[in-house]
């Protein structure tokens, strides 16, 4: 059936369609089923979308269209598409597979992505995936078959160079290294694409600690000149088409709080191999209250290697032992303005920096620039000499921002030490949450400013942490929490 589009100036969270009660009787289509628009054209512009049936808002030989639908294909007031009632998919069938624990082949988890990508699977019914995953596990084949299937649904960035360089957290505790990483590579000449995602389960990610201080969202066009210009990149890899998939499944563990192990190596690597990495870093940072356990930690490192080979890059993952946060900073401002302190010399962020200098000591071993044992010492000069400084700004610049004073959340609430005595750990489940209850990462300025770290002395009633927000009802719900879980273990 042909039907002429009509805007309504009307935002949904996702691809939605409204259709007159006579238009959806002729259809055969029922309230909250989906149907197939498609363009008319010789290359089709093809979207599943759910149904909502109204009697007055549009006419018998009209579509209304949401705000997501008008933007992903692109179409005009007016414009005629054609609309067929949405035929079964056997991805359901496959998901169901995988919650009986049996393992999906190449086919089915292709088909399972497709139909993701193509909006024909609910955000329920992908939760159900993801969930299947989390609890069931996954082999190394199916974990192949999701990188592939991930990266065929996507683009691609084609950079012509020898060293194309990666790093690659997976997180769990706070600390920006990426942004410090990033620009002493690429003072050094590297080429660091660095596409990051937003905050998964931590009080912030990359791209929404860089969001504070410059654009994160551009298009392959914009992100090619940003590199050409600077050697470097720190944008948001959601808006670049290069992993859809990633993105929607990301949404989803968001909100389940969960992210399986067969889809964080899945995202890591594809999003490795679309921007064209030859050479690639993992940090996997373990630990009581890390994301992953030192045991865990060696089983997610035996299979990084293991894709490292499979797809024929050069790939190292470094093993840390983790007590806690990284920097003082917890949460989007705060913790690029520990990374500002880094790079402007100013000290106070200890262990931050030697992470840092770490990991892109090991990428200038990795690719040959320093001599092994050596990264470290060449990425100190780099840093001392504030020559990374310098990219950082450059970066910034490009993407249309710059260095500048950033400020926490204007309602605070200070806390201080119950007794004296060593901190012997902070628990990073517990003031990642802390923080999350604070407002973050959707508040950019909630969040805490650590005064003392792991291994410092403090004295009783002295200031040990503060607390911020942008509004008193998060500050309240935050000390409700953290009177019942105290995240800081004293000695």
């Amino acid at each position: 059936m042909e039907l002429k589009i009509k805007f309504l100036k009307w935002s949904a969270g996702l691809p939605v369609v409204m259709l007159n009660q006579k238009t959806a009787d002729k259809l055969g289509v029922h309230p909250k089923e989906k149907v197939l628009i498609k363009t008319i054209s010789k290359k089709p512009k093809k979207m599943f979308a759910i149904t909502d049936i109204v009697k007055k808002l549009v006419q018998s030989n009209e579509i209304g269209v949401s705000s997501e639908i008008k933007k992903s294909m692109d179409l005009i007031p007016r414009q005629r598409i054609k609309v067929n009632l949405a035929s079964s998919t056997k991805s359901l069938e496959y998901i169901k597979k995988k919650m009986q624990k049996k393992e999906l082949s190449e086919k089915e988890i292709g088909k399972i992505i497709e139909d993701i990508i193509a909006n024909f699977l609910s955000e329920a019914e992908i939760a159900l995936f993801v969930s299947s995953m989390y609890r069931n596990g996954t082999s190394m084949k199916e974990t192949v078959y999701l990188i592939k299937a991930i990266l065929k649904t996507g683009s691609k960035l084609t950079l012509k160079n020898k060293f194309i360089v990666d790093k690659h957290s997976i997180g769990g505790s706070a600390g920006r290294t990426t942004p410090i990483v990033v620009s002493i590579c690429a003072a050094a000449g590297l080429i660091v694409p660095k596409t990051s995602s937003r905050a998964i389960t931590s009080p912030a990610g990359t791209a929404d600690a860089i969001e504070t201080m410059a654009k994160v969202d551009f298009t392959m066009a914009q992100l090619k000149k940003i590199i050409q210009k600077t050697n470097a990149c720190l944008v948001w890899g959601g808006g670049l088409g290069m992993v859809p998939a990633d993105s929607k499944i990301i949404k989803i563990e968001k909100q389940l709080k969960i992210d399986p192990d067969a889809q964080l190596l899945a995202s890591i690597m594809a999003k490795k191999l679309a921007v064209g990495s030859k050479y690639i870093i993992i940090h996997i940072p373990y630990g009581k209250t890390a994301k992953v356990s030192k045991v865990k930690a060696l089983k997610l490192k035996k299979k990084f290697d293991f894709l490292g080979r499979y797809f024929h890059k050069k790939l190292k993952c470094v093993l840390i032992r983790n007590k806690g946060p990284l920097g003082r900073g917890i949460g989007p401002v705060l913790e690029m303005m520990d990374v500002v302190r880094v790079l402007e010399r100013k000290g106070s962020c200890h262990l931050l920096e030697k992470r840092s200098l770490e990991l892109a000591g090991e990428l200038f071993e990795l690719t040959g620039k320093a001599k092994k044992g050596k990264g470290i010492e060449m990425a100190k000069e780099i840093l001392d000499s504030k020559k990374a400084l310098k990219k950082f700004k450059q970066i910034l610049k490009a993407q249309k921002g710059r260095v500048r004073k950033l400020k926490p959340g204007k309602f605070k609430r200070d806390f201080f030490s119950p007794k004296a005595g060593k901190i012997m750990e902070i628990d990073n489940k517990r003031i990642n949450a802390l923080a999350q209850r604070a407002g973050c990462p959707t508040d950019k300025s909630a969040g805490i400013y650590l005064y003392r770290q792991v291994g410092n002395h403090i004295k009783r009633h002295e200031k040990i942490f503060t607390l911020y927000a942008e509004s008193k009802s998060r500050i309240n719900e935050a000390v409700k929490f953290y009177k019942k879980n105290n995240p800081i273990i004293l000695k």
